[in-house]
């Protein structure tokens, strides 16, 4: 018997069946309504969370190799009190799930998923919930957790994801209740199975015109979302001059999200990223890095380390959110500051994007109440140009109910110690400012002129006290009241070192003592200084007072701190050196104008009396150009005891002022001269 009939027949038969059940899938393909089906499907996803899931596009569905699904115009709808109806609209949604695991043990593992055109807003809504939070159904109350997947029958995943999850022309919306506004954009964003469990995170975004790229690994990020299981992560992001890494691990708990991680943050001088968030660290580069150890709404920032341009500095620090008003608590330590040194400056087109408009009549106090903090602080040196320096600054700042208190920070200077003291208060909108100053060498603070070859002494001592409005910070003096109190020693400068003080101190003392240049040395024997201050304007009525071996000075007159101006009138008194008569060459100096460059002219009744003396030098043979004492009678001996007197004459300086002769009028004696 011919055994091949049979086995013919047997072939034909099976594919008589194949071709039957090919036949029949395609009829049933033809005849399945895939729009019921998706219906089905968005009805499911609603139930589980309590929104509205719609696909308003056509859809359509393959069942072999895979279960592959292409859905249109794909909508998640928002909760009541958001800003828009849809809290996300996908324009293409593409998915595949493998057929044999979802037929053997109802897993669904997906072989790819990609969704093309995201676009979802995230918002505080007004009950202070996140639009994100995804109640169990539609009747859920506010802040029921949502529904987790229930894991297959024979203990594997439900849901895994076993291809590329692709992101693509993306966009992000942040919108935080009463916050900046943040819009990001993402080109592309993959995320990818690894060997071991892990995950690759590739992608670019971009954020306020800077584009970032991600490079990460993690574990698996649908087990930690659905079994709480903790998240490895390892991950780095760079953009904008900018780099930060962290490695650690994220959790979920019933209070919240937690993490423990190693991070760091690193930039390059003129960072366009950085000039956006902090313009002034921007100017060079910098690195920093902490362990950050977050849960149950509070951060701790252990080990921080890092430096900024030439300086070090290390501490630690805390943020708890869990009462009424997030606390700030930190120490740090800085190892120099370096003020002298010429920094790079920030690019002006990215600083001018870097400054939000200010909010119109709106005190910077009224952030004091919006936080509590207690920051303790130690710099080891601070740098300031002309080479001084200053040392061993501590302090410590804390704020507590809307009003901050700075007492005290202090730091040795010059010899001796300088202690500032300041209260603010937010419900007030006003501060004081108190600094105290002890055993200051000036000379060694006139670094350009070599101290202790060119300058020594000047001993000083100083009291600030200034309380008033504050509307800009940086304008506190413009507006304050208070008083101003300096003393200085006696100081020895060599030569023309008095240079040093600059072009218009230089061009006063020619004006007033045009032999000090050619003098070996100028000792000046006291500086003294009462100013009271009223909204920004100090006045001075005989309180300003300078002597030297040469000179007795004093001055009256306003200086202005608004605009930053000043109107002096300086009167000098000449002393008698050994063997020459008292000199007096002006009587009055008025120095006017912008303080930065001043006006020195003499005053013109001053001029007169100078031209008083130029006729009697005629007919003495000049020797009363420098022999004339010009208005003795009513001069001050001592110009530093009645500045420190607040401006009243000692009893021995009054008392000789009456005893001596009224000074001649200069106009009738300019009149005799040229009487011939």
């Amino acid at each position: 018997m011919d055994v091949s009939r049979p086995l013919r027949w047997v072939a034909l038969g099976a594919g008589a069946v194949v071709a039957l059940a090919i036949a029949a899938a395609v009829v049933a393909y033809a005849t399945i309504d895939t729009q019921r089906i998706a219906r089905y499907a968005a009805d499911e996803v609603s139930r589980l969370t309590g929104r509205t899931v719609a696909a308003r596009g056509p859809v359509t569905i393959a069942f072999w190799p895979r279960l592959a699904v292409v859905a249109h115009d794909v909508t998640i709808s928002n909760p009541a009190g958001a800003s828009r109806p849809e809290l996300a609209h996908v324009r293409v949604v593409r998915g595949a799930v493998a057929t044999w695991p979802l037929l053997r043990s109802r897993q669904v593992v997906a072989e790819s998923i990609e969704l093309e055109g995201l676009d979802v807003v995230l918002e505080s809504l007004p009950d202070g919930r996140g639009n994100w939070e995804l109640a169990a159904g539609p009747d859920a109350t506010p802040g029921t957790p949502p529904v987790a997947p229930s894991s297959s029958g024979d203990g594997g995943e439900a849901f895994r994801l076993g291809g590329k999850f692709v992101l693509s022309d993306a966009n992000v919306a942040w919108r935080p209740a009463g916050g900046t506004v943040l819009d990001v954009a993402i080109p592309r964003l993959e995320i990818a199975p690894q060997d071991g469990g892990r995950y690759a995170w590739h992608g670019t975004f971009e954020a306020d015109g800077t584009r970032w790229s991600l490079d990460a690994t993690t574990g698996d990020p649908l087990m930690t979302m659905r079994e709480r299981v903790p998240l490895d992560v390892d991950a780095k992001l760079a953009g904008g001059g900018v780099i930060a890494t962290a490695t650690g691990r994220l959790e979920r708990r019933d209070s919240g999200a937690a993490a423990v991680l190693d991070a760091s943050l690193a930039w390059e001088a003129g960072s366009e990223s950085m000039a956006r968030w902090a313009p002034d660290l921007a100017r060079e580069s910098g690195r920093v890095g902490t362990r950050i150890d977050a849960r149950d709404r509070r951060v701790v920032l252990h080990a921080i380390a890092g430096a900024l341009g030439t300086a070090k500095f290390d501490g630690h620090a805390t943020v708890d959110r869990s009462g009424k008003l997030p606390t700030l608590s930190a120490r740090l330590h800085v190892d120099r500051i370096d003020l002298a040194r010429e920094r790079p400056s920030a690019g002006s087109a990215t600083l001018a994007k870097s400054k939000a408009p200010p909010a119109p009549d709106a005190s910077p106090l009224a952030l004091l109440a919006r936080f509590d903090g207690d920051v303790d602080f130690v710099v080891d040196r601070i740098r300031f140009p002309r080479e001084v320096e200053a040392t061993n600054a501590r302090g410590r700042v804390v704020v507590a109910g809307g009003k901050l208190a700075a007492d005290p920070i202090a730091v040795d200077l010059a010899g001796g110690r300088v202690t500032l003291r300041a209260s603010a208060d937010a419900a007030t909108s006003r501060a004081r400012v108190a600094a105290e100053g002890q055993g200051i060498e000036l000379a060694r603070l006139l670094g350009s002129v070599d101290p202790g070859r060119n300058a020594s002494g000047g001993t000083t001592t100083f009291a600030v006290d200034l309380q008033g409005p504050v509307s800009v910070l940086a304008r506190f003096v413009t507006t304050a009241s208070g008083t101003i109190r300096v003393d200085v020693g006696p100081l020895r400068v060599k030569g023309a070192a008095l240079d040093a003080g600059g072009e218009v101190f230089a061009r006063v003392l020619d004006s007033l003592n045009p032999f000090r240049r050619v003098d070996p040395s100028t000792d000046i024997q006291c500086v003294v200084a009462r100013l009271s201050v009223l909204n920004g304007v100090a006045h001075s009525d005989r309180t300003l007072a300078a002597e030297t071996s040469r000179l007795a000075l004093s001055a009256s007159g306003t200086i202005d701190l608004r605009d930053e101006t000043l109107d002096l009138l300086v009167r000098p008194r000449a002393r008698k050196a050994a063997g020459l008569p008292a000199v007096e060459l002006a009587e009055v100096v008025r120095v006017a104008g912008p303080i930065r460059h001043p006006s020195v002219r003499l005053d013109t009744m001053g001029a007169a009396k100078t031209a008083l003396t130029i006729g009697g030098a005629i007919a003495s043979g000049g020797w009363s150009l420098l022999a004339t004492p010009l208005l003795n009678g009513s001069d001050d001996p001592n110009p530093c005891a009645t500045a420190r007197a607040g401006g009243k004459p000692s009893g021995n300086a009054a008392s000789s002022s009456r005893s001596e002769t009224p000074a001649a009028d200069p106009l009738e004696a300019l009149r005799g001269l040229f009487r011939r």
